[in-house]
């Protein structure tokens, strides 16, 4: 195979293009402590490495522990047509945790247990994902630690705020992973079709939470992309099941957005930010950016 393949082959199993909604998760928890500091803005950049890290090693530990499976289920995924070792995405992975903890821990004790935590996730995860129902549930606790960690990289004790995105990624990406069981299988059943389409929907709203208390009048500005994309996932793209589970892996930056664009707004006319301000820009821009890059980026290599 020529080293082009390889490399799409390297890129699908890091899942590159999901990494864009890796980095929206984490400036959602910078965002809120930058404000809440009312300290000069800097976007931490070796935590930003850290959770791409963090993201991609899981994602080669993953493909290597369920190599047996998809040599019946995806034998178009690298190590079941042996382009690569299994000991080499052990390596990469288990390399790729270690140096994400170091990253991670320059920044605090608070930023290095959260990151402690997310390893032993991931690890968990890997270990059980293909053996029991409820593995989706550390899979979601693994995004939401994603706010938690940009937050701690601003300031050094978890506040409030930063639960509410947290809690709405874990809802979001439990409702994903269960339409994704379904992806070998054919189309999604009617039961578990409407659980994941209530559940998503409670994600967006509950991210909205906090700026439809904050500020009504424009607190529901960010579920309009969020809303407009979920309907195209649940209709143009409902079928079948990969292009489905590809829409929504796409959609997880318009979660942040459903809190960061409101948000954006009353910190502005409360004379927190100004226009020309990162924080400003960050909220009116990124998750959006995040989100065509993802959505571009499938082309190169699946998102699942």
């Amino acid at each position: 195979m020529s080293y082009e393949s390889k490399v799409r082959a390297l890129l699908a199993t890091a899942r590159i293009a999901n990494v864009p909604s890796v980095l929206s998760n984490l400036a959602v928890g910078v965002v809120l402590g930058s404000v809440l500091s009312e300290g000069d803005f800097r976007w931490p950049w070796l935590m930003s490495i850290a959770v791409v890290l963090f993201y991609i090693s899981a994602n080669f530990l993953n493909d290597w522990k369920d190599l047996d499976w998809d040599r019946k289920n995806r034998p178009e995924r690298a190590l079941p047509q042996e382009l690569f070792s299994p000991r080499i995405y052990l390596t990469i992975g288990s390399l790729g945790l270690v140096a994400g903890l170091i990253l991670a821990g320059l920044y605090g004790v608070l930023a290095l247990v959260i990151s402690l935590i997310l390893v032993a996730l991931i690890a968990q995860y890997t270990w059980i994902h293909k053996q029991v129902a409820w593995s989706v549930i550390p899979m979601g606790l693994c995004r939401a630690c994603l706010p938690l960690l940009g937050f701690s990289a601003v300031l050094p004790l978890l506040e409030a705020p930063v639960i509410i995105p947290a809690i709405a990624l874990l809802i979001y990406i439990v409702s994903l992973s269960l339409s994704a069981r379904w992806e070998a299988r054919g189309d999604l059943p009617a039961k578990q079709k409407w659980q994941a389409r209530g559940l998503l929907l409670g994600a967006g709203l509950l991210a909205a939470g906090l700026p439809l208390i904050a500020i009504p009048s424009l607190g529901w500005l960010g579920l309009i992309p969020f809303g407009l994309w979920m309907f195209l996932c649940f209709t143009k793209f409902q079928s079948p099941v990969p292009a489905h589970v590809s829409g929504l892996l796409a959609g997880i930056p318009l979660v942040d957005w459903a809190l960061l664009l409101p948000m954006g707004f009353l910190w502005y006319q409360e004379g927190l930010i100004e226009k020309a301000d990162p924080v400003f820009l960050i909220c009116l821009l990124l998750a959006p950016i995040c989100f065509i890059c993802g959505r571009l980026l499938q082309r190169l290599a699946p998102a699942t």
